[in-house]
């Protein structure tokens, strides 16, 4: 009899279509809050986007990611209180250089992962 404790069984289907489709959604999600410098819809997308790559991180990746978290909602509550004090609404360049760089960690993710194919080369270059 076999053993099934640690296997599961596999569907002919998988969703890495909708996957893919989820992920560039995230990514476009990004671009437009950071043009608009928009950090809170920036910090939920790349939310959403961690979580979505949650399996191929690292272990340490996944750790990591607490201290990230915590540090940029302290950047985003100490913004809303200045926001409270002065009515005036800037993204601060920490805050801003912050959710840049946890942004470009997660697309570091996404190549080593495979997730972003790379371009061939020209199939009509090797024809002679």
């Amino acid at each position: 009899m076999e053993d099934k404790t640690n296997t599961r069984e596999q569907n002919e289907f998988n969703m890495a279509i909708s996957y893919l489709g989820r992920l560039n959604s995230l990514l476009n999600l990004c671009n437009a809050a950071s043009t608009n410098y928009d950090a809170r819809l920036w910090f939920k997308a790349l939310l959403a986007l961690h979580r979505e790559l949650t399996t191929e991180m690292k272990e340490e990746e996944i750790n990591e990611w607490e201290n990230i978290r915590n540090k940029i909602n302290e950047l985003l509550n100490k913004q809303q209180r200045q926001y409270i004090r002065t009515h005036r609404s800037e993204l601060s360049a920490e805050l801003y250089t912050m959710l840049d760089k946890t942004e470009r960690k997660l697309r570091i993710i996404m190549k080593e992962s495979g997730l972003q194919a790379r371009m061939k080369d020209n199939p009509t270059s090797n024809m002679e």
